[in-house]
């Protein structure tokens, strides 16, 4: 493995199965990792308990990153993403770097003094300093090393903050920035369409800012974006954990994955779908990939024409029948916040495709298996359409690993992440009422139909804080390689849509309720055993 230069490769090497390090070392980069991650020198939540002895030495691990971090000189989010940096470092028997007072950005706050003082454009400072004109400026950039403005890594990602910060100084009409002034008229129409006026500026390498940076439309709207330190697809998932369990809780989804579903009920839910993805994929049609990106693939995810195909089947309608099925009250609701959604924040129709399309490729795959047996549905696929998905050759578990890059690729800030993590909560619940009204229907007993307003409020409370632990913190098996960062039961059996097999293993097995299986093949397990025998036979022998 290369010897990281910064936390974000750090953490790529940790998630690696093949990385060792010591278990105190891995505690001690779980707290790091939390207080990067949370901003937080301790955890929120009060210690648990002695029987929780993987979520205590967590909770442990994180207060003690912290009590080491406070009161020092820098920022305690820097000085945790350095430690962290050095323990990989030492790990993989290089040296440990110091904190450079060199500083465009979080990445460039990783950089060593050594790196800095060796860097002819660097070395004395900001290089821009003394510069008071657009044409100064412009000749000292024609002298950068391309090295400094192509990739990816701490060294663009400076470049790129620095001239955001160039733009934002110009915004505020900085008269040491006097650059309006100094452009010309065609450099001062560019800044009015939001183009940077230095994307044609010439390099060593003779390519243009433009052409290294990959960004040729330059718009200078994107160099100021936040950076999202957690990727949105994992951000989705641990976001919608409590309300994915709650839409799994309602009866009539319980009832229908043991088969106890009615044809009349799962033919009024397959046409309140209907009305649903019918309006999601008419207003991702309108936005198309100016908003979705890569996610925007009708001829692979769209659903309107199975699930009207499906419901003629269950109802008997012929096909070509200029009868549609009637939108519930709770289905009209989902419609209209669809289509508020596509009118006023479009980008957070991303939470609703993600929260469709990846619970029919998951999920939806066993409600199907259940439809087909409990309707006694014809092998030739009538009335189970809505989960067929034929034009995605590469298999559903491909298809969803790719589809979270593809979320993960987009270019939005993280404030817009959690406006779609906070939609896909209020998708999830949405959903949720649909199940609730054929549980009224059903007669179930107490069913009801939660309030629109309490499905509309998870926008917000599902960021309420949560209790910390519950999962081990030696099983790197994800991009975050110390786990979930919200708590989470550990589930009981492998998990039937992807099965995690990395070689981890939990360093205290030898506690038999802890890991009973491998507790009983660790050498551990029988000094424990033969010492407890030995200490009763003593008493007992002693007693005699």
């Amino acid at each position: 493995m290369q010897i990281p230069n910064e936390f974000k490769d750090a953490t790529a090497i940790a998630a690696d199965k093949s990385f060792k390090c010591s278990d105190a070392d891995k505690l001690k980069l779980y707290g790091y990792f939390k207080i990067v991650s949370t901003s937080s020198l301790a955890p929120t939540s009060s210690r648990p308990g002695a029987f929780s002895m993987v979520a205590r030495a967590k909770w442990d691990a994180w207060e003690a990153a912290g009590k080491s971090i406070a009161g020092g000189p820098e920022a305690p989010v820097d000085a945790a993403k350095l430690r962290y940096l050095n323990i990989i470092r030492v790990a993989l028997g290089g040296d440990e770097v110091k904190s450079s007072s060199f500083n465009f950005s979080d990445h460039a706050s990783m950089l060593s003094q050594d790196s800095v003082s060796k860097c002819p454009a660097f070395r004395e400072g900001c290089p821009f300093k003394t510069t008071l004109t657009v044409a100064e400026m412009k000749s000292l950039m024609s002298s950068i090393p391309e090295n400094h403005v192509a990739g990816s890594g701490y060294i663009s990602d400076s470049f790129k903050s620095m001239i955001a910060s160039i733009h934002e100084m110009e915004k505020k009409s900085a008269p040491e920035f006097s650059i309006s002034s100094a452009l010309s008229q065609n450099e001062r129409n560019e800044m009015s369409k939001t183009s940077c006026p230095f994307k044609n500026v010439v390099t060593t390498s003779g390519k243009t800012f433009s052409e290294l940076l990959d960004l040729h439309t330059f718009d200078m709207s994107a160099l100021g974006e936040d950076s999202n330190s957690v990727p949105l697809s994992e951000n989705l998932k641990d976001g919608t954990k409590k309300s994915h369990r709650e839409a799994e809780n309602v009866s009539f989804v319980k009832n229908f994955i043991k088969g106890k579903v009615s044809r009349e009920n799962y033919a009024i839910l397959t046409g309140n779908l209907y009305h649903v993805y019918k309006k999601m994929e008419e207003c991702m049609a309108k936005h198309g990939k100016a908003v979705l990106g890569e996610m925007f693939l009708p001829d692979k995810l769209n659903r309107t024409d199975r699930l009207l195909a499906d419901w003629r089947y269950l109802t008997l309608q012929p096909e070509g029948s200029d009868i549609f099925p009637e939108p519930s009250p709770a289905t009209r609701d989902y419609v209209k916040r669809i289509q508020d959604v596509s009118d006023n924040e479009p980008k957070s129709l991303v939470a609703h495709a993600y929260t469709r399309y990846m619970g029919d490729l998951s999920g939806g795959q066993i409600l199907s298996k259940c439809a087909r047996r409990a309707l006694n549905l014809p092998k030739s696929g009538e009335g189970g359409q809505f989960y067929e998905f034929p034009a995605i050759k590469e298999g559903g578990k491909v298809f969803k690993n790719e589809y979270r890059r593809m979320l993960d690729r987009l270019k939005i800030t993280n404030e817009e992440q959690d406006m779609i993590v906070g939609e896909a909560n209020v998708a999830f619940v949405l959903n949720m009422r649909i199940f609730e009204e054929l549980d009224v229907l059903s007669n179930v007993p107490n069913a009801s139909v939660r309030p629109l307003s309490d499905a509309l409020s998870w926008r917000t409370t599902w960021k309420e804080p949560g209790a910390e632990g519950g999962e081990c913190p030696f099983g790197f098996t994800g991009p975050n390689p110390h786990g979930p960062s919200k708590a989470e039961k550990v589930p009981k059996g492998p998990s039937k849509e992807v099965a995690h097999d990395d070689g981890a293993r939990c360093p205290w097995p030898f506690i038999f309720f802890h890991d009973p299986g491998q507790g009983m093949k660790d050498w551990q397990t029988w000094a424990l055993i033969g010492m407890t025998v030995a200490f009763f036979y003593n008493r007992h022998t002693s007693a005699a």
